[in-house]
């Protein structure tokens, strides 16, 4: 689950950045995958751990996520709990200090360069979320609801089940190590939420 010999667990990564992006692509303006960060110019970073690379991206970037007009940047980790540097923590502190890692290393540069927000996305590889990820998608999905005029807690049992099967198809590729090509991207243009919950009978949770 660890091992990136044969790129599987970059493949993990990116089907899960591609979800995102195409999800963030209903509801926001000038999506990005891999946007490069503009170069630092002798500005000063706190952290040791900061990434001052000219050529330092991120994994995707929208316009107008959480404040009008804004670029949002988000980068995503997906981090095993039963890796040794993990297995010793509590699986609350192990997400923790992966949000703590990722906004040392691009958080202050894009405030303070960029002008722009920066949101870790952290998961486990067994599905789980990071809190700052939950509250991404938490609020995605509300922007999703008011657009299409569907209910909002379908379009977050759509949501958690598409990035639960990802992580899970990925998590199998890791272990089987198979070099099939994987499915077809969803289109979720004329997605209709409701209708495809019920269908599926996922589990819906309270409003």
């Amino acid at each position: 689950m660890t091992c990136k010999k044969g790129g599987f667990v970059c493949i993990r990564h990116d089907e899960v950045r591609d979800l995102t992006a195409s999800m963030l692509g209903e509801v926001c303006q000038e999506i990005t995958t891999e946007p490069a960060l503009l170069p630092l110019d002798g500005e000063h970073l706190r952290y040791r751990t900061a990434n001052t690379s000219q050529e330092a991206r991120v994994d995707v970037s929208a316009r107008g996520f959480w404040v009008r007009g804004q670029r949002a940047f988000m980068d995503i980790r997906i981090f095993d709990p039963m890796a040794a540097c993990h297995r010793e923590l509590p699986l609350q502190a192990a997400h923790h200090r992966n949000e703590q890692e990722k906004t040392r290393a691009y958080g202050e540069r894009i405030h303070h360069v960029d002008q722009g927000s920066f949101t870790p996305l952290v998961f486990t590889t067994s599905g789980g979320m990071g809190p700052r990820a939950q509250c991404f998608y938490t609020r995605l999905a509300e922007l999703v609801s008011e657009k299409k005029q569907q209910p909002r807690s379908h379009v977050v049992a759509w949501m958690r089940c598409r990035l639960s099967f990802s992580l899970l198809r990925s998590a199998i590729l890791c272990l089987r190590g198979t070099r099939h090509s994987g499915p077809k991207a969803t289109t979720i243009s004329n997605m209709d939420y409701e209708a495809t919950v019920v269908e599926s009978d996922i589990r819906v949770g309270r409003e």
